[in-house]
């Protein structure tokens, strides 16, 4: 599998620039005279994407709103799932209905999970029987399984056919516009494929076996994914034939496979992004909902560390319920901070994160810590009161959850990009040195506090 290459200087610098321009506008409202964003018509698709992926939600509906509208689906298509998920839960109906006017077939199969249920709906009830038909036996597979992308429109022929009779068959149904031709015998078994444009190459009276080409086929059933791992492409021939059950029911498009194997590659790139969270800039509530999932499931794995530690409490004298209760400051303040960096390094892999946007994702992250800090940290709090019957300890434990997290939340962000700029790699470094920040914040906050109003 091949990495995608970087984007060169030129373009990183022209969409930097796009970038920096579109946030100063939207991030100033109180200006007395704010520019208008209508310059952004004049970049490609891949430009205004790009510019999608790096911005707050709270600002992608300014943008949206300057976008033609006849643009929109060839830009949600360049768009991550999630983006695109995020942009189209934020337009407004109007929006909404002009997209449905300019809907199409690959549009409704590539977003149907993420679309209002009517479109779908309102789509199929504007078409022929025959492409809704195909269109439903499309949806019924998963999002990345190979039927999804189907195309139905292919002609069977015998291998022993003559030629002529292939371009026959072709002219009477021209209406369905075939994009390949296979050769399947009497019992149904798939002996080859040949383009259109090798048919009409050849002379009519040639059978049909003398011009195929053995390709290979793929499972209808089938990953995308592994799909295009191993394929291996044949000069000329755009689609492969789909096989179910032994028999050819259909063609998938070579660039369809293609482009999700790019898609995969830059999320191999990007691996050590968060589970869920695959936008740079998830709304605040989901993506703090979607982090306190793990960072609850964190607390059971480090009050059980606490409770071995507290095992040898009676050697430890007046300290055992700090020494207790370290791993708990510790192991919160590293989880928060490693999910606040893989979404940084996910930006930078990405090329999504430039100095322009630091400020707006770190203001996204401290947010996050912040509601989790105080909702966790408090729970905390109150269990440890009652397990020590302290509500100094658990004051103290509160404090210092809060503010370790805002601490994990600022370095997880800035020092991916820091080390980025001294052209250090922030993927080998930067858990390492986020590692020590949160260590070093959360026990000088922790045992400093408990030093201070504990101890005698």
């Amino acid at each position: 599998m091949t990495i995608p290459e970087q984007e060169p200087l030129i373009e990183q610098n022209h969409r930097d620039d796009l970038l920096a321009r579109v946030i100063d506008i939207v991030s100033h409202p109180e200006q007395q005279e704010v520019p208008s964003l209508s310059f952004i018509s004049e970049y490609s698709d891949n430009d205004l994407a790009h510019l999608l992926e790096s911005i707050p939600a709270q600002y992608r509906s300014r943008v949206c709103r300057k976008i033609p509208v006849d643009r929109g689906w060839p830009i949600m298509h360049l768009l991550h799932y999630e983006t695109a998920r995020h942009v189209l839960d934020m337009l407004s109906p109007e929006q909404l209905q002009g997209l449905l006017k300019r809907i199409s077939e690959i549009d409704i199969l590539t977003f149907a999970e993420i679309l209002p249920s009517d479109f779908v709906d309102d789509y199929l009830d504007q078409q022929a029987q025959l492409t809704t038909e195909q269109m439903l036996q499309a949806l019924s597979y998963q999002d990345e399984e190979v039927g999804r992308y189907l195309n139905s429109n292919i002609l069977r022929s015998r291998p022993t056919a003559k030629v002529s009779r292939v371009l026959e068959r072709l002219a009477k149904h021209s209406e369905r516009e075939f994009v390949a031709v296979y050769a399947v015998d009497a019992q149904g078994e798939y002996h080859g494929a040949c383009t259109l444009e090798q048919l009409y190459h050849v002379d009519g009276n040639t059978p049909l076996s003398e011009v195929l080409t053995e390709l290979e086929t793929v499972g209808d059933e089938q990953d995308i994914t592994k799909a295009a791992q191993h394929l291996n492409p044949v000069a000329g021939f755009a689609w492969y034939p789909v096989q179910k059950e032994g028999k050819i029911i259909g063609a998938v498009a070579v660039s369809t496979l293609m482009q999700r194997l790019k898609e995969r590659s830059l999320e191999v790139l990007a691996s050590e992004t968060a589970q869920d969270e695959e936008d740079l800039f998830t709304p605040v509530t989901v993506a703090a909902r979607m982090r306190a999932i793990w960072l609850t499931t964190n607390l059971l794995t480090a009050f059980l560390a606490s409770w071995v530690i507290g095992l040898f409490g009676d050697a430890l004298q007046q300290v055992v319920a700090l020494a207790i209760l370290m791993p708990v400051v510790a192991s919160m303040g590293g989880i928060a901070g490693s999910q606040t960096l893989a979404v940084a390094l996910r930006g930078i892999a990405l090329n999504h994160l430039k100095r322009s946007n630091l400020r707006l994702l770190l203001d996204k992250e401290l947010k996050i810590a912040a509601f989790n800090g105080i909702v966790l940290g408090a729970l905390i709090g109150v269990v440890v009161s009652y397990w020590f019957e302290s509500m100094a300890l658990g004051g103290i434990i509160f404090v210092a959850i809060v503010f370790n997290s805002l601490a994990a939340a600022s370095s997880g962000t800035v020092i991916p990009f820091v080390l980025k700029q001294m052209k250090i790699d922030p993927a080998v470094a930067g858990s390492v040195i986020l590692t020590t920040v949160t260590d070093v914040v959360g026990f000088f906050i922790f045992l400093g506090l408990g030093s201070l109003l504990l101890l005698p």
